[in-house]
């Protein structure tokens, strides 16, 4: 049993065999800038036990085809702009890459272990990032890349007031209207997903100010009227309905998150040689 670790240590720490063995030919293209950004974090006793991941069929197939994506996104890279990855981001992103599935997650991962490899892109590459995707779902990060878009966004807060009384009913909140925009799995848990980025410092969600466009306010009242007109709750004769404006800003950290996570490398190659 000992003799059978020590041959797999031996294996592991042999990259172009664990090369050889993730992409079956060293001179498909990109192969090469893999070896160089990795070899670090492949050289650590951390990523001895991949060969056993690839014994399982499952793992194997997740995490080959993850690091193909790494593959293709760096193969265009010269060597002499190649960075070794430090290993506080590369070897954790391996271990997430050998089990998440996931299109929209393992893309973010992907992305930053690319931004992380070259000496043009890599100050985008803060280890802070990876715990900001293990604490993401799918429709996180396609609702994220529309925030990105869009920035700054308007919402409105809605409340039911009643006229006698002058009391005040909130019944909705963070209303952007980009949830009727994109394909998410659970829309209606919009309001949760924006609590969370503002938790982890992607986005200042703005009471106190809102955006000189009144138009865009003036559609998202129109958009959400109706459905709360519709609520059994809201009573049209002792009942208004209030609107309050605000406004979403993505922050500096949120940014350059989104620049490392949510961009291909070569869109942020393309920026970095436009300010050159």
């Amino acid at each position: 049993m000992t003799n059978g670790w020590l041959d797999v240590i031996k294996e592991a720490v042999k990259l172009p065999a664990l090369l050889t063995d993730i992409y079956g030919d060293l001179l498909k293209p990109g192969v090469k800038q893999v070896g160089k950004s990795l070899e670090t974090v492949f050289g650590l006793g951390n990523t001895i036990l991949l060969p056993l991941t690839l014994l399982n069929e499952k793992a194997s197939i997740i995490l080959r085809k993850n690091l193909d994506k790494y593959r293709e996104e760096i193969q265009g890279i010269p060597v002499n702009d190649l960075a070794q990855v430090p290993p506080e981001i590369g070897v954790p992103i391996i271990e997430k890459l050998t089990y998440v599935s996931d299109y929209e997650l393992s893309a973010l991962y992907v992305n930053l272990l690319a931004k992380a490899s070259t000496i043009h892109t890599n100050a985008l590459a803060h280890p802070g990032f990876i715990n900001i995707i293990n604490n993401l779902c799918p429709d996180e990060v396609i609702f994220l890349k529309e925030l990105y878009r869009l920035d700054p966004i308007p919402f409105v807060s809605v409340s039911f007031v009643n006229k006698k009384e002058k009391t005040f009913n909130p019944i909705g909140d963070l209303l952007t209207g980009v949830e009727k925009e994109i394909r998410m799995l659970f829309p209606e848990n919009t309001q949760a997903y924006l609590s969370n980025f503002e938790g982890l410092g992607l986005i200042r969600v703005r009471r106190d100010i809102f955006l000189s466009r009144p138009a865009s306010y003036d559609s998202l009242k129109k958009l959400y009227r109706p459905q709360f007109e519709a609520l059994p709750s809201y009573d049209k004769t002792s009942d208004t309905i209030e609107f309050k404006e605000g406004k979403i800003d993505v922050t500096p950290y949120g940014n350059m998150f989104m620049k490392a996570c949510l961009s291909g490398l070569l869109k942020e190659l393309q920026e970095v040689k436009g300010r050159e």
